[in-house]
């Protein structure tokens, strides 16, 4: 019998679970009513003043110019400000010119981590439930993913106690603070301890930090990064789609140590090469721009996270700890027909899409992941859809 290559596991987990997601958007599509609650990229716009801007700079830059470097690794100036932005908002402080690279949204800047990061065989601890793309881009670097149980008796959180107890053995820690799909987000105390536990067991961590904006209790996240005594170890991926709305734009970026981003720059060279210099100037308005919309944005996600969580609330949906991000993650066992079934049901009956939570692990046959990406008034209606569907439930 052939040997199957090391990481082909991994990959057919991430395939089933998009898989399955992508047949409840196929079956959306065929009706006109939907509510999406299942989407993962924002739904507001992207603001005039970043797209004004990004033309304006694009009318003026003569693309010519950038250096080989810079095409590889993204323009000086938008280095720049991203690393004036990690020094002022994240208390990170990095060169610009040799720890930063953009890559083609944060989704390219996953794959390229764990290309650098992982040779065949290496364990990689995620906790679970997890974004399943993780398992993909553990699996094409030939890694091996060990998972960490969170929930039921345990915090959403990951702790420093759960790491000791699956990571042994193991190369990387993947760290999504705010948590997709949870909403689970680990406090300051809690990110420390990971940098300590970190260092004890001679892990190296990626923080996958994209949803550091949204964020629902008044305080920024403590970037991982932000510890003493995890630079040395640790690779931050974040990007502009979640914090300004510019999915399309595929804007992300890597921070870490010089030989890792010049690896990772060395792999762009061969494969998809620079982020389109109109991207990069669009982001480099995000960050230049008179308003900044991260509040207002904030307080949009707010005012729909409240309509959904008092939805639940009276509908005796119980859902975990939400911290921040964009999904809420709710438990649906007491209705008992599963999270897929119901998830196609919901769909089919009323026209409101979720996703369910075997999509995001295998564990989570009885949860739903809900996303905060639809108006406010359409959260309140999906609520009503769904208050009627599970009475029928109940009756049946």
């Amino acid at each position: 019998m052939k040997k199957e290559p090391a990481g082909a596991s991994a990959v057919r987990s991430g395939e089933k679970a998009t898989s399955l997601r992508y047949s409840l958007m196929d079956l959306a599509r065929t009706r006109g009513d939907i509510i999406s609650l299942g989407r993962g990229d924002p739904d507001l716009h992207t603001p005039a003043p970043i797209i004004d801007g990004a033309l304006e700079r694009f009318t003026r830059t003569e693309v010519g110019d950038v250096g080989a470097d810079d095409r590889l690794r993204g323009l000086s100036e938008l280095r720049r400000g991203i690393a004036d932005r990690l020094r002022r908002e994240r208390a990170v402080d990095v060169d610009p010119e040799s720890e930063i690279v953009i890559t083609n949204g944060a989704q390219e800047g996953l794959f390229l981590a764990m290309l650098v990061l992982i040779d065949p065989g290496d364990r990689v601890v995620c906790p679970d439930p997890r974004y399943t793309s993780y398992d993909q881009a553990i699996g094409a670097a030939g890694g091996a993913i060990v998972t960490i149980p969170t929930g039921g008796d345990e915090p959403f959180e990951l702790s420093a106690t759960s790491v000791r107890e699956y990571g042994a053995d193991a190369k990387l820690l993947v760290f999504v603070n705010p948590s997709n799909p949870t909403g689970a987000r680990v406090a300051a105390d809690g990110v420390r301890e990971l940098v300590e536990v970190a260092a004890e067991m001679d892990l190296l961590v990626l923080s996958d930090e994209i949803y550091e904006d949204v964020v629902f209790d008044g305080r920024p996240s403590l970037s991982f990064l932000a510890v003493e005594g995890a630079r040395e170890r640790s690779v931050l991926l974040s990007g502009f789609s979640k914090s300004y709305a510019m999915t399309g734009f595929r804007v992300g970026y890597l921070v870490g140590p010089p030989d890792f981003t010049g690896a990772v720059a060395a792999i762009k060279a061969t494969t998809s090469g620079a982020c389109p210099v109109f991207s990069q100037l669009a982001a480099l308005a995000a960050l230049e721009v008179e308003e900044d919309p991260r509040p207002r944005y904030l307080a949009i996600y707010e005012g729909r996270r409240r309509a959904l969580l008092d939805g639940f609330d009276e509908l005796a949906i119980p859902y975990g700890p939400h911290g921040g991000g964009l999904f809420v993650w709710a438990d649906v066992s007491r209705f008992g027909i599963g999270a897929e079934a119901f998830c196609y049901r919901l769909l089919e009956e009323t026209g409101v899409l979720m996703f369910p939570g075997n999509s995001f692990g295998d564990r989570w046959q009885n949860w739903v992941r809900v996303s905060l990406l639809a108006p406010e008034e359409s959260v309140t209606a999906a609520i009503g859809r769904i208050q009627g569907f599970v009475a029928g439930l109940e009756q049946s």
